[in-house]
């Protein structure tokens, strides 16, 4: 008896342990995350069919109940759908591989009536790590109810569903206390490794992150326009103002430019004083268009603690592909344009495709 516990424990513990895991590392996957509750369905069925398969020779059909910790955790990662795919799949290997028994039969069907009910519940009540003993209490009551039916209250019967009771409680609450701390882990690794990603100071993505979205686009070959903006005059205003009132202009900078962002561009702070947007599907005329009205944006702020600073801005842009294919001249050339916008009078905005223009005179 302790050997077939002992064998159901480690499979559903390996199992659980290791697609939980999976999916807490991969979630972000653009396909995963679009089919997450059919892959994490399809994997907990295939867990729960293996369960089956290399339990039968010890479990005599009785531990089929401990499926529904599969159930349980599938429905916890993916929602209601999963919690179907894995009772349908539980439901149909056992009818494949020809578990023909009156007791297997009664299980089956009993499996099946769970898990309707549970991804129906579920649909309404999402399955939680705080509202999952409920469910599991539930069900393995439920199980244990139709057994001792079956086992006509027999005392060999309640012994063993009593032991039975013992393992799979204990199962649940080692799997799910793991489960929960492993995602917590998770969590907090990927929290310090978004804040390596961020400024602290206007809380836009930095210049580690800024590189890292170029760069996918160029992987992609996703053509984009790259604006260098610079805050004019800013290091004077620093000077006679102090960097208080440098931090606090540089976070409302920050946020005019990000709410003048369509929704595919990207923003990032790289420097003191300087921002990168990156501008994906667009024409230097639009890019330039769109450089223009920032800055209007700014120069019409009024920074009510000193109404004497006035606020405006250089920006430098080039396009990839059409100006260079390399990261390393694709920032180059912008930051030449920056400069060139610098010395201009009115708007100092300039585009790497003017600068050419220039040279040629």
């Amino acid at each position: 008896m302790f050997s077939e516990f002992f064998v159901n424990f480690s499979i559903l513990f390996c199992f659980t342990v290791l697609i939980f895991w999976l999916f807490t590392q991969y979630s972000t996957k653009p396909f995963i995350s679009k089919y997450k509750s059919v892959i994490v369905g399809i994997s907990f069925g295939v867990g729960a069919l293996i369960l089956t398969v290399l339990t039968a020779p010890f479990a005599n059909g009785v531990l089929i109940n401990n499926r529904t910790i599969f159930l349980l955790f599938g429905g916890l990662l993916g929602g209601p759908v999963s919690v179907l795919i894995i009772g349908l799949i539980i439901v149909f290997s056992r009818e494949a591989l020809l578990f023909t028994s009156t007791l297997s039969y009664i299980m089956m069907y009993n499996i099946l009536f769970v898990t309707l009910i549970t991804a129906a519940i579920a649909y309404k009540r999402p399955i939680t790590y705080q509202n999952m003993p409920i469910y599991f209490f539930a069900l393995t009551f439920e199980h244990i109810l139709v057994l001792l039916i079956y086992y006509k209250c027999s005392s060999q019967g309640i012994l063993y569903l009593v032991i039975y009771l013992i393992f799979s409680t204990a199962a649940f609450y080692v799997i799910r206390t793991l489960l929960s701390q492993l995602e917590d882990t998770s969590s907090q690794i990927k929290r310090i490794y978004q804040l390596g990603k961020m400024d602290f100071l206007t809380q836009l993505p930095n210049s580690k992150a800024a590189e890292q979205k170029i760069i996918s686009y160029m992987n992609a070959r996703t053509p984009f326009e790259l604006l260098h903006i610079d805050i004019r005059n800013f290091q004077n205003i620093n000077c006679q103002y102090r960097y208080k009132v440098g931090d606090e202009l540089i976070i409302l900078v920050g946020e005019i430019l990000q709410k003048q962002l369509p929704d595919n561009g990207f923003i990032a702070r790289i420097g003191s004083d300087q921002f990168y947007i990156v501008l994906p599907f667009h024409e230097p005329a639009s890019a330039i268009h769109f450089a223009y009205q920032v800055d209007q944006k700014v120069r019409q702020f009024v920074f009510e603690p000193n109404n004497e600073i006035q606020l405006s801005l250089a920006i430098g842009i080039s396009s990839y592909p059409y100006n260079t294919i390399k990261l390393e001249e694709l920032y180059e050339k912008t930051y030449r344009a920056l400069k060139q916008a610098k010395i201009l009078s009115n708007h100092h905005i300039c585009h790497y495709n003017q600068l050419k223009q220039l040279h040629k005179k």
